[in-house]
């Protein structure tokens, strides 16, 4: 089931649009393949996608003890990415995170719940509109896993590294809570769980033992079922005819120029608003220097379509 509640429409192609999430939007190339979408064809000048992804990040401020640090929250940064971004839209994916990879529990479930309301109120409150993601799927039968720690009360002690092997449960409960009773001050909830969960079954029924990604992270198809799901769903974009994005993007020989932007300007725009990761994203340029090699950047991406069209009219 997929459902958008008490959306005003489709949001304009000319918005600011801020992307918050775990290392699958840090990684964030669903919003790379979106940007490639909007650029390739019909550019649309006036929308700006703003990848500010933390790998580790959650929004319930849970940490298992296994982690190697205490996992960043995204409340400790939120107020300066609003201030500093301004944006007109806020797309939201947590929830992989935030059950810490231990079987479902109504405490870590509550975190998440609270996390996830106050969130989308500082949204709001900065004058943005939220629209909360389901957590995408964790893929078991893509994971590989170790036996899990023992804790100090002797039972399992499980963590990101060895994940409890229903984890999936908890992900498909935190999803329930946000379709089936979607937060009041969210702008919309948008289901990716259920097209991840489709496309995977789908393409393992043809290649059996077909691997998703990590189990935690998606591969590039993953994330192109994304892509398409926020395209359709969010932007109000018709994909029929784009079954596998990704593929479809691969042939486009502007990609690579844009996954280069993509990059520079999520490392750039990560450091400059500040997060509590440990681990600094060490290539990343000033933000203003990031702002003027993305718009020479987007010289060369619209000349390839330009020096493409000029050949096919000859």
């Amino acid at each position: 089931m997929s459902l958008q509640t008490h959306q005003p429409g489709p949001v304009p192609l000319t918005a600011r649009v801020l992307f918050l999430g775990d290392s699958v939007t840090d990684n964030g190339l669903y919003i790379a393949y979106l940007e490639a979408y909007f650029r390739h064809g019909q550019p649309k000048p006036g929308l700006e996608l703003i990848p500010l992804g933390v790998s580790s990040e959650t929004a319930s401020g849970l940490s298992e003890k296994r982690h190697p640090f205490s996992r960043p929250c995204v409340h400790d940064r939120v107020e300066n990415a609003l201030e500093i971004t301004k944006p007109d839209w806020v797309v939201c994916c947590y929830g992989m995170n935030d059950g810490i990879y231990h079987p479902l529990s109504e405490e870590r479930f509550q975190a998440y719940k609270t996390g996830m309301l106050a969130l989308l109120k500082t949204i709001k409150a900065a004058g943005a509109k939220p629209v909360v993601l389901t957590p995408p799927p964790f893929d078991a039968a893509s994971f590989a896993f170790p036996p899990p720690g023992i804790g100090e009360d002797g039972k399992p002690d499980y963590s990101y590294l060895s994940p409890h092997r229903e984890y999936d449960h908890v992900l498909g409960a935190y999803a329930h809570w946000l379709l089936s009773d979607p937060p009041p001050e969210a702008e919309g909830v948008i289901d990716i769980r259920t097209p991840l969960l489709q496309a995977t079954a789908s393409r393992r029924a043809q290649q059996p033992g077909y691997s998703s990604g990590d189990g935690i992270h998606p591969n590039a198809f993953g994330h192109g079922v994304m892509a398409r799901t926020l395209l359709a769903e969010l932007f109000g974009e018709d994909v029929t005819g784009m079954p596998d994005l990704a593929a479809a993007l691969e042939n486009w020989a502007g990609l690579p120029l844009v996954l280069q932007r993509h990059r520079i300007l999520a490392d750039a725009w990560k450091e400059h608003v500040g997060h509590t990761h440990p681990v600094k994203a060490a290539d990343a340029l000033p933000l203003e220097e990031a702002l003027a090699a993305a718009r020479r950047l987007e010289r060369e991406i619209a000349l390839i379509d330009e020096r493409k069209s000029e050949e096919r009219s000859l």
